[in-house]
């Protein structure tokens, strides 16, 4: 449980599986980091600095500092987020957006 962080770019196929296996029930992150398409239907830039995927394993915030016995994905979008960016991105596969927005990276 000490604090550690590990930046690493990695090839996308198979370390999932073995960082979730060596983690236990610390808390820990992977991020994937890169750009969301615009919207121009709603206005919506990319901004790639801010966007991308997150999930967090063995806590519920992006913080970490909530303890809990699964994982959460949080989605990035801008630097102060997009309701409406997220509800569109949700859209595209055919999913919704889960809880209310919260400040991450």
């Amino acid at each position: 449980m000490l604090p550690i962080l590990v930046d690493a770019d990695v090839p996308a196929d198979g370390v999932e599986q073995s960082f979730v296996r060596a983690l236990g029930t610390g808390p820990a992150t992977i991020d994937w980091r890169g750009v969301w398409p615009d919207a121009p239907e709603l206005g919506l830039l990319a901004d790639s600095k801010y966007e991308g995927v997150q999930a967090v394993f063995n806590t519920n915030d992006v913080d970490w500092e909530r303890p809990a016995g699964d994982q959460t994905v949080f989605v990035h979008m801008t630097k102060f987020g997009s309701l409406p960016r997220a509800q569109w991105l949700a859209g595209q596969v055919g999913a919704s957006v889960l809880g209310s927005p919260m400040v991450g990276w």
